[in-house]
């Protein structure tokens, strides 16, 4: 049986979470995001990122992509004034749009996006079902949802080799971010459990890595 979900703050809002969280190194797992998601064929044409932070993700994607245009969104205002720095920085202001906005009550309408895409916002939700019912509303037909999040291990030895083997290299306060996030996330079960009332199939929600679980769902057009 896995641990017992720990709550973290649902909003990284400080300019120390900010620092810490962009200072770490992400390009490995951010080019495997890319990696898979591109692999789906998504249409980017207007795509939404959910829970962006520093937006580091849509900066990649449109670099590999020059079509695409991205909504980028998130909750922290601190995150949101690094991703636009970066932004700037890429000379990508034409195509990826930030905005702070909470992604369990999104504004748009029903199907606006061509696709939508997360990667580490699930975990910081309290009820994730909201954030997870919402990017399916928003999704048009025949769009991918492709979210990645990590999983919360079964005991308290998993979550020490984890933060050993992938923030060793990093401050104590970003290693005990990590910590934290590892104990607010949800399980392969719970996932599944969400996708089954979204009317999603659950085998739609796999184990990618020894810390992550990637839903890829396209639907119907």
């Amino acid at each position: 049986m896995s641990l017992v979900r720990v709550l973290e703050p649902e909003v990284m809002d400080t300019d120390e979470d900010a620092r810490a969280y962009d200072s770490m190194d992400h390009a490995a797992v951010n080019t495997a995001f890319c990696d898979a998601l591109l692999s789906h064929a998504p249409d980017l044409a207007y795509a939404l990122d959910v829970g962006t932070g520093t937006c580091l993700l849509p900066i990649e994607l449109c670099k590999r992509m020059p079509t695409a245009r991205i909504k980028a969104i998130d909750l922290s205002a601190s995150m949101l004034d690094l991703g636009r720095r970066h932004v700037e920085q890429a000379g990508l202001t034409g195509a990826i749009a930030l905005a702070l906005e909470d992604a369990t009550a999104l504004p748009e309408p029903d199907e606006t996006f061509s696709a939508v895409l997360s990667n580490s916002i699930v975990h910081h939700i309290p009820e994730p079902m909201r954030v997870m019912r919402e990017m399916l509303r928003v999704l048009r037909p025949g769009g991918v949802l492709f979210v990645r999040d990590l999983v919360r291990p079964d005991d308290e030895a998993s979550v020490a080799a984890l933060v050993g083997t992938y923030a060793a290299n990093d401050t104590a306060y970003q290693r005990a971010l990590f910590d934290a996030s590892l104990r607010a996330a949800l399980s392969l079960v719970e996932v599944r459990e969400i996708l089954r009332s979204l009317g999603i199939p659950p085998e739609c929600a796999q184990m990618t890595s020894d810390r992550h679980w990637t839903l890829a769902f396209r639907t119907a057009s």
